[in-house]
């Protein structure tokens, strides 16, 4: 591929090799109307600036600079009573406000969707809120379904975990309890 530097055509940079072939044709034609036209003829002037307009000879930064340089010698020495048929440009330099693609990405994505009238929203605001309202009450159900509930949880594992410890502490006592009041009464049988 070709280095940007290859296209640059009369102080013009242009961003495809296509465009800067354009341009250098238009170039090359310049030459050749510069070589035969005579300035001092503003009839001469006035002829070829009209045909270039009309035809819409010139589609490049290069041919508009020839066109405007033939307008401003015109204008000097005026050909005739006619009015100047104005340059036409056939670019478009509003497509995009910045060079910066993100900044239009979010520019696009700021613009509010237009509903059609007639046509039903998907939510519409009363929906919205019915549906949070009854999402809110989901949740406080479930709080208090967490907070009074048996199983452990985040808000009351550590109490859960010392009651179950506590309760088979007390079931090993007993337990001992009854072991040791049973040796006892084993014991007194021996010796008697």
């Amino acid at each position: 591929m070709a280095d940007n530097t290859d296209w640059i055509v009369d102080g013009f940079r242009f961003s495809t090799e296509k465009d800067a072939q354009l341009a250098m044709r238009e170039r090359k034609r310049i030459e050749g109307l510069e070589a035969k036209l005579d300035y001092q003829n503003p009839k001469m002037l006035y002829a070829v600036y009209k045909k270039a307009v009309d035809n819409r000879v010139f589609v490049t930064p290069v041919g508009y600079d020839f066109l405007k340089k033939l307008q401003r010698c015109l204008k000097e020495t005026p050909a005739s009573d006619e009015a100047l048929p104005e340059i036409p440009v056939s670019g478009v330099y509003s497509f995009r406000e910045s060079t910066n693609p993100a900044v239009e990405k979010v520019k696009a994505s700021r613009k509010k969707v237009r509903v059609k009238p007639g046509q039903p929203e998907f939510f519409s605001r009363r929906t919205s809120i019915y549906v949070n309202v009854a999402l809110l009450v989901l949740v406080i159900v479930m709080f208090f379904m967490t907070v009074t509930g048996r199983n452990p949880n985040i808000l009351n594992y550590e109490q859960a975990i010392q009651n179950k410890y506590s309760q088979w502490e007390q079931n090993l006592s007993q337990r001992e309890r009854v072991i040791r009041e049973k040796e006892k009464a084993l014991l007194e049988e021996q010796d008697e």
